[in-house]
């Protein structure tokens, strides 16, 4: 193979890893977006469900907390 069909099979080769790299990331991306969306219905739903003044807590496998609170109306004395 002469050196200029051997250069452009090593550029087209760094270009293909290039894009299955962003593509894997777009992947990656849009997957996580989609559990986030489905989660926050769920939340939602709970949140629709509890009892007022209640808190929920959960802890995530990463270590990362949140908890989520459902408001008095404010007619109700507090505790």
């Amino acid at each position: 193979m002469d050196p200029l069909g051997a250069s452009a099979v090593i550029t087209a080769s760094a270009v293909a890893a290039r894009v299955t790299t962003v593509v894997c990331q777009y992947l990656r991306l849009r997957w996580r977006v989609h559990q986030e969306h489905a989660h926050r219905r769920t939340l939602e739903a709970l949140a629709r469900t509890l009892p007022r003044g209640s808190r929920l807590h959960e802890v995530h496998s990463d270590g990362s907390t949140w908890t989520l609170t459902v408001a008095r109306s404010a007619r109700e004395p507090q505790e």
